[in-house]
Formats: structure tokens, sequence, C-alpha cells
């Protein structure tokens, strides 16, 4: 029930071929080329096919706030398994800090600062020191922020208490060669409601060298699967900073709705949102995001 799962495979009516079913094709072959070319240097037959796995997402959003109502976003992600590496190496190359991107609040909260906190492109490379169903330990080093070498080191361990119950924690610990060195705790407690709806309570400490104070981030969310191509996601939240206490820059809500539609690829979100920001004096301010996501990934 992530943003990242299509919630279901489309329907097993043939389509005929279209013009962008070509150029998604083609977008997903030529990212698993390179991925196999790049993975070929570390193995020795650098020729052998279908080894390293690929895949991407682009999303294109319209999110008209305040007075700006022509404000269009774009968001690129494309990673690399590399098999040849034991899978435990992977290859990030973002124009967005991807580090909490399933954190439905997170988006949120950026796109309704309608400030822009842009991120240069990031690329990096990952190495996974342990992988299971409870637990998620990695290392990541790139360039971001610029020409910024950074090192970030995440974990991520989750309990569960009953079936129907359980929380998360996720320490990180970071290092930028020119911004300082950073930690974030994240800590989320589930609870399934049914087979088809979930509640989400998420929360958040960031810490950042070259920051003056620290921030803080809390919501609550509902998840809920309408069918087997569409969700809706609910919630409300609260982000600020701490300074001799907790001081709110933001608080809202939103709904969003989510819907895979033509293709098993292709996904329409519409999200009406209400917030009252600090720099409005905290009036409530209305917006909505209009967005439309790809994913390119070999089936």
């Amino acid at each position: 029930m992530t943003q990242h799962n299509a919630l279901a495979n489309s329907t097993s009516s043939e389509h005929s071929v279209k013009w962008y079913d070509t150029v998604q094709e083609d977008v997903t072959e030529t990212i698993t080329d390179t991925a196999n070319w790049f993975d070929g240097f570390f193995g020795q037959d650098q020729f052998d096919e279908d080894r390293a796995s690929a895949s991407a997402r682009l999303r294109l959003s319209y999110i008209p706030i305040e007075s700006n109502v022509a404000r269009f976003e774009n968001q690129f992600r494309v990673r690399a398994r590399l098999p040849n590496l034991e899978d435990k190496w992977d290859v990030i190359v973002a124009d967005y800090n991807d580090s909490n991107e399933a954190k439905e609040s997170d988006r949120v909260i950026s796109e309704t600062e309608g400030q822009g906190k842009n991120e240069d492109v990031s690329v990096a490379v990952r190495y996974i020191h342990s992988q299971n169903k409870s637990k998620f330990i990695s290392t990541r080093v790139g360039f971001a922020k610029g020409a910024d070498i950074y090192i970030r080191t995440r974990y991520r361990r989750q309990f569960a208490i009953t079936n129907k119950f359980n929380f998360e924690v996720e320490p990180a610990l970071y290092y930028y060669l020119s911004n300082g060195i950073g930690a974030r705790f994240n800590f989320k407690f589930d609870h399934q409601l049914s087979d088809h709806s979930l509640w989400r309570q998420d929360n958040s400490w960031e810490y950042i060298q070259d920051e003056q104070d620290p921030e803080w981030r809390h919501n609550l969310l509902l998840y809920h699967q309408l069918n087997s191509q569409s969700a809706l996601i609910s919630g409300i939240f609260a982000h600020g900073y701490i300074n001799q206490g907790y001081h709110l820059e933001n608080k809202g809500i939103f709904v969003r709705y989510r819907l895979q539609a033509l293709r098993s690829w292709l996904f329409f979100e519409i999200e009406p949102f209400i917030h009252y920001p600090d720099y409005r004096e905290f009036s409530q301010t209305p917006g909505i995001a209009l967005r439309l996501e790809i994913n390119f990934q070999q089936q």
C-alpha cells in the first residue's frame, strides 16, 4: 500500500500498442542495457545479457498554490542493481532527496511550502550490508547539493507486536564535506484496520550542522485501497523547528487519490490540501497537486 506499489496489476485484456508504449519500452530497454553494460565491468563475461535490473520513475506535477498558479515540478529517479557484486551494490541517480521518498507526509510538506526546496542531481553508490523482512542496513556515498560529497549510513528495524500492529525505527547518520554532519531519526507506528485499510503515525527529527535549528515532523495517515487500481491516502501533518522547545512552521490536511489507468506503468494522482504556513501568519491556504507518474522497469 505504498506509493511505489501499483496496488495490483492491470486488467488482463490486451491493449493495442500505442506510441507511448513504444517510448516506454525503449526507455526501459535503454536503462536496462546501460545497467548490464556497467555491471559487466565487475564480471568475467561483460556481454551476458539480462543480469542487472534497472528501474526508473518520472513524476510530472502541476501544483498551483497561493498566487503562483503556473507552478510545475518534475522529479526523476533511476536505480540499477548490480548482480556481479552479489546484489549488494546499486547505483542511484535522482534530482531530489529520495532518502525518505516513501513518507507521504514528507512529499506533502515539501510541496505545500511552495518556496521550493529544490535538490541538485544526486549520484550515489549504495552498499546494502543486510536486508530482510524486518531489518535493513545500508551505506551510501555520492554527490549531492551541487558538488558536495556525502556519506550516509541508515539502519531500519521493524518490530511486529501483533498481527495488526507494528512499529519501525530508522536512525541515519550522514556527513557532507561542505555542510558538515547530520542525523535523522524516524519512528513509525502501523495499525492494520482491515485487509484494505491501514493507520500510520509517523515522526521524524533531523539535525544538520550548517542549519540553525533541528527540524521535527509529525503526521497521521490513513491508507485505503478502493479497488485493484486505485487507492486513497489522507492525513494531517505538522512540522517546524526546535529551539528551546517546539516551534510550528506549518500544519495542514490532505487527501490524495491515486489511480493506475490505461497501462500498468502509468499512474495519476489528484491531491487537494489545506495548510496553515507560518510565512502567511498561519492563515488558511488551499492548494491542489495534479501528478502524472511513469514507471520504467522490465517485467
